[in-house]
């Protein structure tokens, strides 16, 4: 397929843009050179995960020199441990980074209808009526027998509903803690 001289410039936001809120503006540009200085991962590397959507890439024609979204290489450098990071880094960073993102979406809902949520980590939080003994704790983690999606479940218990559907948690959150302010 060729492309049209009309669909340049090319931006892509990357998914480690994109988890962390970032946007095509937030960033000056830099070429593969800089991109390189900064992270340590060879020119190749750069392009192959632009194209696997994993970091952000400007292309302004054809055949130029991909460019690649600064702040996004400056966040993708805190995931290596002395060294450049790696792929599994990087898709173990956005797979927790979704679940905490997830977990942080249930956290405002229930704050929002009056409930005191305290964030126990970023995967669980604890949820309580009021200031008094009773609460309960809920995690987010992936179910292995769902495809691997992000559900919520109970701290050490079990399974209580798909994490992109926070009201449902919300009604079953309040379920429990009845039971909890009555025992």
């Amino acid at each position: 397929m060729t492309l049209a001289i009309s669909d340049y410039p090319r931006k892509r936001l990357g998914k480690v843009a994109e988890v962390n809120g970032m946007t095509t503006t937030d960033g000056p540009w830099i070429a593969v050179r800089e991109a390189f200085d900064i992270t340590g991962l060879k020119p190749g590397v750069l392009a192959r995960w632009g194209e696997e959507g994993l970091l952000s890439v400007l292309r302004t024609a054809e055949r130029t020199q991909r460019l690649y979204l600064k702040p996004e290489l400056e966040l993708l450098v805190g995931l290596g441990t002395c060294a450049p990071p790696t792929l599994r880094s990087v898709r173990r960073y956005l797979r927790t980074h979704e679940g905490a993102r997830l977990v942080t979406a249930l956290a405002g809902l229930l704050s929002g209808q009056g409930f005191m949520v305290e964030m126990v980590d970023e995967l669980c939080l604890r949820v309580a009526k009021g200031t008094g003994p009773g609460a309960v704790e809920i995690e987010g983690r992936r179910r292995g027998d769902d495809g691997d999606r992000w559900w919520f479940g109970w701290v050490g218990g079990s399974w209580m509903c798909e994490a992109d559907k926070p009201a449902d948690a919300g009604v079953q959150v309040k379920a429990a803690l009845r039971e909890v302010m009555v025992a």
